[in-house]
């Protein structure tokens, strides 16, 4: 906006910038004066037009203030663009927070200072206004030494009346993202009722002038922390210590000054502003005579801890007093001991008592949080806070629910409340104590405290079953599964009829793949819920059901149980069941190729949670969405969903959903093996968050996805690294697949790094794990994996076994994997037929491949060309040779894999020494060299040395031939030691390897 012309204010220049707002130096072209111009930013985002009419509002009602210690409002209005702004006196000075920092104030200065931003305080509270932000950077003195108070076009007006809940001036700092000017408030400086986010009045702002108070005569703010929830924690909970205990110079009186203004309870603060002024200026007539005027020092970190509030003082002053007989003494202790214990037990602070009203509701939200019904539960438990808001336990569930829904920030605010409500946790009864921390400890995924946790509370209350299900949930959350069936069972035994137990037995079981007791448990749990009449308990375990068949593979019986679910969700009007089945059952319909059907399904949900506000859970589905077109190859379909599912989040401040979008798009980039680098940016931001907040399960497949793209990049160290991390977790936490996909990948790097006999392994692990769980397209590929290792090895007979039996597997896949896994045996197929000199053979099994692979580019395409290119170039079809060699290095640049990209150079390079192009032949096959040294791929690297050698005797370069061959020797020689004997000698009877040793004699004797 610079050089700009607003109204008639001509912009100089940006003077600062805020979470909200932007501050320019202006003239005013009319009166020839510098003024300060606000402008309110992102003026498109959600609720715009209601914030910018109450910024315009407020602005005018601050405008009506007069007085010498506020800056004045002089104008406001809206751009043609609509951007609202405010006209603003602009002071030439200093900020307070400045001359803190620099050391500038005497404890005399500041409470000139404090005193004259009461008296502006005072002023705009005649006029029913409260700032709702006084902090040091918002009080600025003039070059004249006037104090000046800031920003009151952003106050408050306190007779526009109660607002509705959904009104932004109700929102806490946590709720708003401290946003300036939207919160409004600053933690350090928030008071106690703004930090909860209830009504406020004159007195919040007489509790934020304390604190300003505070932090000039004492030298650090009242209230510090890591970061915002801290600092709001603090200040709903602790007192700080009298500012004296900083700095000797502080008197008792400005103690009590300070801290009657910080007081927690309202009623035992300041009630007016005129109120602080008289005792402000008695104290400093009292200074004048005996106050050292030395600066006071800023203290970078806390001289002395907060301490919690407490009604009893210390016996200091009694110890103080002098000496009296030892049994004087004594008598004396006993008896104001006996008086102390009686007035604590009279004058305790007494566990709150919820209502019967809020229990009732607080139960039913419990036991809906048991079966994992989150959204469920949200209701009844705001209707228990609703119903008693000192209720700490419902608060505390009530944020375990948001957090289950990926709402962080509702979650803190809840959190926020119960610190303020319980700030003296002895008087809590056991049992409840011991919830509010597994709840914490849930929250904050500190799994084994919350399991700890629950256990005790299951040791007071041994024949409740619902305490063994608590027990259970956070075993579950940690993945001991074995440890929450256990726990489980328990519940069962003391309950037979607690249909949530069984149900999440079901759950359990299916993880496990025990599909017989899983069943058993449905079952139970299906009749317990029947005769109860439950409705949503019975459609819940059709969802768990249809969800575990999902898994396993049995896609027409998880369709069948899902469509029961869909129905009995539409008939009982449970639109959250409907959403999260029909998001499901897309994903189901998806996978078996009713892709139309699945699609429209799917955004009809999207569309039903958008309406209802349940954003979160439409995100949830569109990333399972995303990831079941991932599965099936439907790539612009996946990231289209996968896109729209992140911006999705990103709106709804998703934190966890974000991070989960972030890592399926990375898996579908490194799937296509195309934007590699894309693929680690959003691994490694998804790591981050999946880190920090201990999602362990998530933070294994990061990893294991980031090993995935640096193997693309040919990083094989960096992919080695974290594939050997992933497979120590996966046998850790017992975890099958994981463990078979993760061998899967060594054995592809293994293979990339030609360690031939180790991949061989790798891929046998993982074929083992794969044929127990019976996954077809895995098994598919790893029958072929194994064969090409076994011939490469020389174990021809070994291979041509595995490979004939890929149709029989390929014969249960659909199309799309049926090909690929076709092609790919094809291609083996041909190798082992060139390696043994069966020419026809291998032109034919060349063919196929290419057939299959088609023209899309991928890896298996890439490779059917540099075969079939490779099979012409020795059969003397030297044209079509080179051509199909061009088009394989041009495919396998788009392709982006490394080793591939070399390998097709290598044939390349003999495919232009067969056409006689020298010149370019040596020059790819030294390249290719090149490339395989630096990856350690020394069976292609002695190979390319070889080709140079032959170029070189074609071009009379004896010497040059003699060179290269001596290097192919070298390499040759050292794959013993790097293999093993058992394993080169297997190499070395190929016959093609025979052919090629005899090559290098030759050029070796040449002349």
């Amino acid at each position: 906006m610079i050089g700009q012309t607003v109204s008639h204010y001509r912009i100089i220049e940006k003077l600062g910038e805020g979470g909200m707002g932007v501050v320019y130096l202006a003239e005013d072209t009319v009166l020839g004066r510098q003024v300060a111009i606000k402008t309110l930013t992102d003026t498109t985002g959600v609720g715009t037009r209601n914030f910018r009419g109450r910024f315009l509002r407020e602005a005018r009602s601050a405008s009506t203030l007069s007085h010498q210690h506020i800056a004045t409002i002089y104008d406001y209005g809206e751009t043609p663009e609509g951007q609202p702004y405010i006209v603003m006196e602009f002071v030439k000075g200093a900020i307070l927070g400045e001359l803190i920092r620099r050391e500038n104030l005497t404890i005399p200065r500041s409470l000139k200072i404090v005193t004259e931003v009461a008296e502006a305080l005072a002023e705009a509270h005649r006029h029913g206004i409260i700032h709702r932000d006084i902090k040091p950077s918002n009080v600025a003195i003039n070059h004249r030494g006037e104090v000046k108070v800031l920003d009151f076009g952003l106050a408050k007006q306190l007779e526009l009346g109660p607002a509705d809940s959904s009104d932004p001036d109700r929102q806490t700092l946590l709720n708003t993202q401290t946003r300036e000017g939207v919160i409004v408030g600053t933690p350090m400086y928030l008071s106690p009722e703004q930090a909860l986010g209830v009504d406020v009045d004159v007195r919040s702002d007489l509790f934020s002038l304390g604190g300003v108070l505070y932090e000039c005569i004492a030298g650090k703010p009242p209230f510090t922390g890591g970061n915002p929830i801290e600092i709001c924690a603090k200040v709903i909970r602790d007192d700080p210590p009298p500012p004296s205990q900083l700095n000797k110079d502080v008197t008792a009186e400005l103690d009590r000054i300070t801290l009657k203004a910080l007081a927690k309870k309202q009623e035992h603060r300041y009630q007016t502003a005129d109120e602080m002024i008289a005792d402000l200026n008695q104290v400093q007539v009292e200074l004048q005579s005996d106050s050292s005027g030395h600066p006071v020092t800023r203290l970078v970190a806390s001289a002395a801890p907060t301490r919690s509030t407490s009604a009893l003082a210390t016996f200091s002053d009694i110890l103080k007093r002098p000496r009296l007989s030892i049994g004087y003494v004594a008598g004396g202790l006993v008896l104001v001991g006996l008086i102390v214990t009686a007035l604590w037990w009279a004058m305790r602070p007494k566990p709150h008592q919820a209502t019967a009203e809020a229990q009732k509701w607080y139960d039913i939200g419990v036991n809906y949080l048991r079966e994992g019904a989150y959204f469920k539960a949200i209701k009844p438990l705001q209707e228990s806070v609703n119903a008693d808001d000192k209720f700490a336990l419902a608060h505390a569930r009530l944020a375990e629910a948001w957090t289950e829904l990926d709402y962080t920030e509702r979650a803190q605010i809840e959190l926020l409340r119960v610190d303020g409500l319980v700030p003296d946790r002895s008087v809590l009864e056991r049992v409840d104590l011991l919830y509010l921390d597994a709840i914490r400890n849930t929250i904050t995924r500190d799994f084994p405290a919350a399991a700890n946790g629950c256990a005790e509370i299951a040791k007071l209350k041994p024949n409740e079953a619902y305490a063994y299900l608590d027990v259970a949930r956070a075993y579950e959350k940690n993945d001991e599964i074995d440890k929450a069936l256990e726990n489980l069972k328990l519940a069962a035994a003391r309950d037979a009829q607690y249909a949530p137990a069984f149900l999440r037995l079901g759950i359990l079981y299916g993880r496990k793949e025990d599909l017989t007791n899983a069943d058993a448990a449905f079952d139970k749990a299906d009749s317990l819920f029947q005769t109860l009449g439950d409705f949503e308990g019975r459609t819940e375990v059709l969802f768990q059901r249809g969800a575990m068949l999902s898994r396993v593979g049995k896609m027409p019986d998880a369709q069948e149980q899902l469509q029961k679910a869909l129905d009995i969700a539409r008939t009982s009007a449970n639109q959250y069941q409907e959403i999260k089945t029909m998001l499901q059952l897309s994903t189901v319909l998806q996978t078996r190729g009713n892709t139309e059907p699945a699609k429209q399904m799917a955004g009809d949900a999207v569309n039903l949670a958008q309406s209802l506000g349940i954003e979160n859970l439409a995100t949830q589905g569109l990333i399972d969405l995303g990831d079941a077109y991932l599965v099936r190859r439907e790539y612009p379909d996946a990231e289209r969903v996968l896109k729209q599912a992140l911006d999705f989040a990103r709106r709804n401040k998703g934190r966890r959903n974000e991070a989960r979008s972030l890592l399926v798009l990375a898996k579908l980039y490194i799937q296509q093996e195309t934007n590699t680098d894309e693929a680690l940016t959003y691994v490694e931001q998804a790591l981050a968050y999946f880190q920090q907040g201990g999602y362990n399960k998530e933070v294994s497949l990061a990893i294991l996805l980031r090993g995935r793209a640096r193997l693309l990049k040919g990083d094989y160290d960096g992919a080695l690294t974290d594939f050997a991390q992933q497979i120590e977790f996966a046998q850790k936490t017992n975890n099958q697949s994981q463990l078979a996909s993760t061998h899967l990948l060594v054995g592809n790097l293994l293979k990339t790094l030609e360690r031939y006999s180790e991949a061989l392994i790798s891929f046998q692990k993982s074929f083992e794990i794969y044929k127990t769980l019976d996954v077809p397209i895995t098994m598919g590929y790893l029958l072929v994996d194994q064969s090409e290792m076994l011939w490469r090895l020389g174990r021809y007979d070994e291979a041509k076994v595995l490979l004939a039996q890929v149709p029989k597997i390929a014969d249960r896949l659909d199309s799309n994997y049926r090909q690929v896994v076709l092609a790919r045996q094809s291609l083996v197929e041909s190798k082992i037929a060139l390696s043994e000199g069966n020419s026809a053979a291998a032109i034919a099994a060349a063919n196929r491949a290419l057939t299959l692979a088609g023209t899309a580019v991928s890896h298996t395409g890439a490779e059917a060309r540099c075969q079939l290119g490779l099979v012409e170039t020795r059969l003397g079809s030297k044209t079509q040779g080179l051509k199909l060699s061009q088009e394989a290095v041009e495919m396998a640049k788009l392709v982006k894999d490394e080793h591939l990209l070399s390998s097709t150079q290598l044939s390349l390079a003999e495919a232009l020494l067969a056409t006689g192009d020298l010149k370019n032949a040596v020059a790819n096959a030294r390249e290719a060299q090149q490339r395989f040294a630096q990856a350690k791929q020394h069976e292609s690297e002695w190979q390319a040395w070889l080709l140079i050698g032959q170029a070189s005797a074609r071009q009379n370069d004896s010497a040059g031939a003699r060179d290269a061959a001596r290097h192919a020797l070298g390499v040759l020689t050292s794959l013993e030691q790097k293999w093993g004997s058992e394993a080169f000698q297997g190499y070395a009877s190929r016959q093609d390897i025979k052919a090629w040793r005899m090559q290098i004699e030759e050029l070796l004797t040449s002349q």
